[in-house]
């Protein structure tokens, strides 16, 4: 054997993932489980962008506090949700999310965008123009506050001139960030593929304009014996419609920008404030990465 034959030719470097974690609420927990099965296939993450709820665990993996995450998610209570929201009547927003905020401060205070090895972007969308706004710099906790104040349930959140507002009204899943760095393996994480008839155009007649409030309500076969929509709330009616906003532009978003993969975790059964649901949410992510792995591995391949 030649000395030739002993040099070993060292294995071209795998290349890594860009991964684009949409927003949803508490279906946002689904990100962990993602996360967690792409670890343990060897998949290496070499830029994230998040947005709304995609941003917190998205920030929380990349700073090394992904753990710390997760065993908040899953010893998340209703009682707990509740004590966590400070409700301010008068104010911006239904809840300040300074308590919120506080529980972030403890693992991240003084964290910043340079103190990521990976390359990192919060997307807010600012409330006075509309503009789509790329937050690369500065605090940690205050881009992902930006990026998940859903309007009217978190106060808007002051940002170097600017009041920004949930990244879920323009970009709900942010693949076209990591096209512009120019990423080649994008791996998109749609948290509302689950979410059948959305799309649907139903022709419908008014009916019978009804004054009294205990006025019995015509049946039609058009509208459900359930009475859910008497029981959502002011709250609840404001994330069903925001659900409406971020699916409709979602759809459209990624038919013109596809990711080279996406993960569609299946959570349409799980609402989107039963944030108490973080167990079920990280299995589910989990098993949705886990049975695309070796697609993945595979597309990692061919880029090399």
């Amino acid at each position: 054997m030649s000395p030739a034959d002993l040099i070993q030719i060292p294995s071209p470097k795998r290349q890594g993932i860009a991964l684009a974690l949409g927003g949803g609420a508490a279906r946002g927990w689904a990100h962990i489980g993602v996360l967690r099965a792409l670890d343990e296939a060897g998949i290496a993450v070499d830029m994230i962008a998040g947005t709304s709820i995609g941003a917190l665990v998205g920030g929380c993996y990349l700073a090394g506090k992904l753990d710390e995450l997760e065993a908040f998610a899953r010893g998340l209570t209703k009682r707990r949700i509740f004590g966590l929201l400070d409700l301010r009547l008068g104010g911006n927003g239904l809840f300040g999310g300074m308590k919120l905020d506080a529980r972030l401060q403890e693992h991240l205070a003084g964290k910043s965008f340079k103190n990521l090895s990976k390359p990192f972007v919060c997307v807010a969308a600012e409330l006075r123009t509309g503009h789509e706004i790329w937050v690369t710099d500065g605090s940690l906790v205050t881009a992902m506050r930006a990026s998940y104040a859903l309007p009217g349930v978190f106060e808007p959140v002051p940002c170097n001139g600017r009041v920004l507002v949930d990244g879920a009204l323009v970009n709900p899943v942010p693949v076209s960030v990591c096209r512009a760095y120019e990423q080649p393996l994008v791996v998109g994480v749609n948290l509302h593929y689950d979410l059948f008839g959305r799309a649907a155009v139903i022709k419908h007649s008014a009916g019978e304009l009804v004054i009294a409030r205990d006025a019995p309500r015509p049946k039609t076969a058009a509208t459900p014996p359930t009475g859910r929509e008497s029981r959502l709330g002011v709250t609840g009616v404001m994330v069903e419609a925001f659900n409406i906003i971020q699916d409709r532009l979602s759809r459209s978003r990624l038919a013109g920008d596809p990711p080279d993969l996406s993960l569609q975790p299946k959570l349409g059964h799980i609402g989107l404030s039963e944030f108490h649901r973080a167990d079920e949410a990280i299995q589910i992510g989990y098993e949705t990465a886990k049975a695309q792995a070796s697609e993945l591995l595979r597309l990692q391949s061919v880029m090399v």
